[in-house]
């Protein structure tokens, strides 16, 4: 099966239903075995890879993620464009699993500063939604969200966690906060043609595909409680704990247009991508503020949402093991005592200089004293009144005598 068809006809989608109906046609010229044209794979490629941008010199420049000069203070840029599927599309835009490798592999790297994200899509998978947006709204990294068009259902939910998120144009579509499910029933029509169904499950499998097969009998209660409302449950409290100033009255599916969104928090502000690209580049982890989020569902837990990348080396924190960035209590104490033992060091050391520094002004102090002192004994002898007669009526110098009463 064509992987693409798989993924429309499986599973719960995050997507507004413009986007979703319009795969209609296309899903009919799958099922028929015909081709359609696609848009050039090599711009289709160029459009959603990863890059960043840094200064060398006084032009900005683009590098590879993998590149290995990648300036000090870059900012990475990640596209997330069109449908969202948890795996690459062979012609189309990249995974969401690919798109969390670079925001991890951003995070992780101390020249990058910050996150940019160019976001237009209209949603998709649940499957890697939930993953993408925690490695966003958990990065270390300041992240900031960029709407070219539109974000909608997974494509916002990814992207709540961002410290900002800026539109393009008033024209931009958010929204779509909500959860749905699509089921093209093609049996009937199958059937009519002369095939037949068979479905065979083990004896102790009586709950298998049970939800499922409800719906394809056309009652939705069980799948829509037991699957759909758990999911969605999961989505409207990540816009919530994301988005502290959203309105409740967007989580109910509906999209809006930028300056209403602005003014339902679900967009912060409207400019062009230069203006997010500035932005993104004054977010310098070195400026943000440690902020520390308390759970809704422990208060005895905290994340930290925004940290400096130091914390990391300071504390010897696994990058790979930061994904949640969840501090327990006892983590959280160990982390003061840690503090508290570094504190006593600095006051110590503090203690230390401060005593050698008075060492060395006592040695100074001492030293000009035997200087002053030693002026004050010396004795400059005059060449005339310093002579002495020896046996031979010669002239002797005394410090010649006292010489070569030395040596003998």
């Amino acid at each position: 099966m064509n992987p693409i068809l798989a993924e429309i006809l499986s599973g719960a989608w995050l997507i507004s239903k413009e986007r979703s109906t319009a795969y209609a046609s296309i899903l009919l010229s799958m099922l028929k075995g015909e081709s359609f044209s696609e848009v050039d794979s090599a711009i289709a490629r160029e459009r959603n890879r990863s890059y960043v941008i840094g200064a060398m010199g006084d032009q900005p420049q683009r590098f590879g993620f993998a590149d290995t000069n990648i300036p000090v203070g870059s900012v990475a840029i990640i596209p997330i464009r069109s449908e969202i599927l948890k795996y690459d599309q062979p012609c189309g835009p990249r995974g969401s699993q690919s798109i969390l490798s670079d925001v991890k592999s951003a995070d992780q790297n101390p020249n990058i500063k910050s996150i940019l994200l160019v976001v237009d899509s209209p949603g998709g998978q649940v499957t890697g939604t939930d993953l993408l947006a925690e490695a966003i709204c958990n990065s270390t990294t300041p992240v900031v969200a960029y709407i070219e068009g539109m974000a909608a259902s997974a494509a916002y939910w990814i992207i709540s966690g961002a410290s900002k998120i800026i539109a393009s144009s008033d024209l931009d579509r958010i929204g779509s906060i909500g959860t749905m499910l699509m089921v093209e029933d093609l049996q009937p029509a199958l059937e009519a043609q002369g095939v037949k169904f068979h479905e065979i499950y083990a004896s102790l499998s009586v709950d298998k595909n049970v939800d499922f097969n409800h719906v394809l009998d056309g009652k939705y209660e069980s799948y829509q409680k037991n699957v759909l409302d758990v999911i969605n449950s999961k989505f409207l409290s990540s816009i919530k704990a994301n988005r502290s100033a959203v309105d409740d009255s967007t989580l109910t599916g509906k999209m809006y247009f930028a300056p209403e969104a602005i003014a339902l928090g679900l967009v912060d502000e409207i400019g062009s991508l230069e203006y997010a690209i500035t932005v993104a580049a004054a977010l310098s982890p070195v400026t943000t503020v440690l902020s520390i989020e308390m759970q809704t569902n422990n208060p005895n837990n905290m994340k930290i949402k925004e940290t400096w990348k130091t914390i990391q080396s300071f504390f010897k924190l696994d990058p790979l093991a930061l994904d949640s960035q969840e501090l327990t209590d006892e983590r959280v104490q160990q982390i003061n005592d840690q503090l508290g033992s570094v504190t006593l060091q600095n006051e110590q050391l503090k203690e230390q200089l401060a005593a050698e520094k008075f060492a060395y002004q006592m040695t100074l102090a001492e030293l000009e004293a035997l200087k002053q002192q030693d002026a004050a004994t010396e004795i400059v002898a005059v060449k005339d009144a310093d002579k002495i007669e020896s046996i031979a009526d010669e002239p002797v110098y005394a410090h010649d005598k006292i010489a070569d009463e030395f040596c003998s």
